[in-house]
């Protein structure tokens, strides 16, 4: 349905200063009738933009002039106006109500308060978004850097630090290559950090976020703001910095930040760069005027939880064993990773076979390779703040060459008795916190059996007495194994998506574990409804502590480990 220009501006005639022009991409553009403004508020025209596919498609927005941006708060990088307006397509409005709706809440919601004043606070409730329009406006091709990682938290004191600047990705990193985790990040990103400059760094604490009023807008403002806050010393190092073993002057850095987050400039005067991804090698010269900077934290307070989850710096302290990387094994090891566990020790002897892709972590282009060594390799380069240290042996060859002293907790997740069994002896000289988890046929259920450093899994020295299939929900069958062929005899038909539930039991329980010191085993089980069996293997029978879970789609239940 095409939009009837007359109509509208007939509609909208007490708004509008002319009738509306039809761009050649479609686009119909009205101006609209602005009050008169005091004269530091002024704004030169606004348009009432209608886009190709408005009204069935598309929605009605409000643009002011490129003068207007971070000058007025609420002006996006592309000058249109980010306000409650076109409630859009579906809302059981014509296309001339719609536009009302929309022009009214830039007059009353928008203009007036800009007119009157209201909006003046409004820079600082987003002052990162305000600086990304800021850094995408003033970008080139040939800027020095892109953006700058911080890896440490915001100091107490303003200091003169080193930091790293990774070509060809233009990557800034605010601390030392030799920092083992800034290491870890530039082995992550590959062939996006071929080349590394050392670069000077000024790194300010500040206690309230820069708006455009008060972000420095040329090198004499931004040298001030950096000579108030280092001592003279510190200044004179920063301004004279030069690279080691050469004269000539390196890249500097001014950084800022807090709590709330990061703004960041190159100072002129650098040396020229050589971008080794570019197909000539010319150098290029830094811009003569200072250049704005994103900044973006890598710390694991961060990435994980965004400094939600104060257990983070705990964890990045724990040492984890886990025995199994394969399809519940390497997934449950990926989300210790993600959720902020130092140090992972994965154990397994097992090789990737085609049979694992489809509910493996790993895909088809580690087929033949060590499950361990390319479930470590995955999951290092993706997640950098935990180290995950492969062993390709079985449990009882690791447990001969290592002791669990040390170890904050050890997972199994092999489903072997015999891994239960070398564990069960090795906990009894070095006691520490085991987890085990499986999953039964289907995955009709999943457990995670969580034992304290004192309790054993056997009594005694009775292989015969593992109890882990008196702990399962469902009496299976013995022709059930026979029916879906394996790799072994716990290995049963299902999907990723099955196995999902799972994994986020025992990623989830594992980590409440090794947080907090647990007074009492327990097991923790998540089981399917009838439905779900009935589909798999008809006729199975519960066990009196599941059988609550028959009406369910899924339950979860707790039971003490006796």
């Amino acid at each position: 349905m095409s939009v009837d220009l007359e109509a509208l501006s007939k509609a909208l005639a007490a708004e509008l200063v002319e009738p509306g022009v039809r761009g050649r991409d479609g686009t119909i553009v009205h101006r609209l009738k602005l009050p008169e403004l005091p004269a530091d508020r002024t704004i030169s025209f606004a348009e009432l933009i209608l886009p190709k596919g408005f009204p069935e498609e598309a929605v009605a927005r409000i643009r002011l002039p490129s003068d207007a941006i971070l000058r007025i708060p609420h002006v996006e990088k592309n000058e249109l106006l980010c306000i409650d307006g076109d409630p859009g397509p579906g809302r059981g409005l014509d296309a001339v109500q719609r536009l009302h709706t929309l022009v009214y809440n830039f007059y009353t919601g928008f203009l007036a308060p800009w007119r009157d004043g209201d909006l003046d606070g409004d820079f600082a409730k987003e002052p990162q978004n305000y600086w990304t329009v800021n850094v995408s406006r003033r970008r080139t091709s040939d800027d020095t850097a892109r953006v700058v990682w911080t890896v440490d938290d915001v100091p107490q004191k303003a200091q003169v630090r080193e930091g790293i600047l990774l070509l060809p990705s233009r990557l800034i990193i605010a601390a030392n290559g030799n920092n083992q985790f800034v290491q870890r990040i530039v082995a992550s990103l590959g062939p996006r950090a071929k080349q590394l400059i050392r670069v000077t760094i000024a790194d300010i604490p500040i206690s309230y976020s820069f708006i455009p009023n008060t972000w420095p807008r040329n090198i004499d403002e931004l040298l001030r703001l950096i000579e108030s806050r280092l001592n003279p010393y510190e200044y004179r190092c920063f301004l004279e910095s030069k690279l080691r073993k050469r004269r000539s002057r390196g890249h500097r850095i001014a950084l800022f930040r807090n709590q709330e987050g990061g703004f960041a400039f190159v100072l002129p005067g650098g040396p020229p760069i050589i971008n080794l991804a570019a197909s000539s090698h010319r150098a290029r010269r830094p811009r003569p005027t200072i250049q704005p900077l994103l900044v973006a934290r890598v710390d694991p307070k961060w990435t994980v939880g965004r400094d939600q989850i104060s257990q983070v710096p705990l964890r990045q302290r724990k040492h984890v064993v886990v025995f199994g990387a394969g399809a519940l094994g390497s997934p449950v090891v990926e989300q210790l990773a993600k959720a902020g566990i130092g140090h992972i020790t994965l154990v397994d002897s097992d090789t990737m076979e085609t049979a694992n892709l489809g509910r493996h972590l790993l895909g088809v282009q580690y087929v033949e390779y060590a499950k361990a060594k390319a479930v470590a390799e995955d999951v290092n380069r993706s997640h950098p703040s935990c180290v995950i240290t492969p062993c390709v042996d079985t449990a009882e060859e690791w447990l001969q060459s290592n002791t669990l002293k040390g170890v904050d907790a050890v997972l199994d997740l092999t489903g072997e008795a015999e891994v239960r069994w070398h564990l069960n002896e090795a906990r009894r000289k070095y006691p520490c916190l085991l987890l085990v988890g499986w999953m039964e046929p289907f995955v009709a259920a999943a457990h995670v059996c969580i034992l304290t450093p004192e309790t054993l899994w056997f009594s005694d020295q009775n292989i015969a007495e593992d109890r882990l299939k008196s702990l399962e929900a469902v009496d299976w069958p013995d022709d059930v194994i026979r029916q879906v062929p394996g790799c072994s005899s716990r290995f049963q038909a299902y999907t990723s998506a099955n196995a999902t539930y799972a994994v986020a039991l025992i990623s989830e329980n594992a980590l409440q574990a090794i947080d907090s010191e647990i007074n009492n085993s327990k097991i923790l089980s998540w089981v399917r409804g009838q439905e779900f069996l009935d589909k798999n293997w008809p006729m199975l029978t519960y066990r009196d502590w599941a059988a609550d879970a028959m009406q369910h789609i899924g339950i979860v239940k707790k039971r003490l480990f006796t």
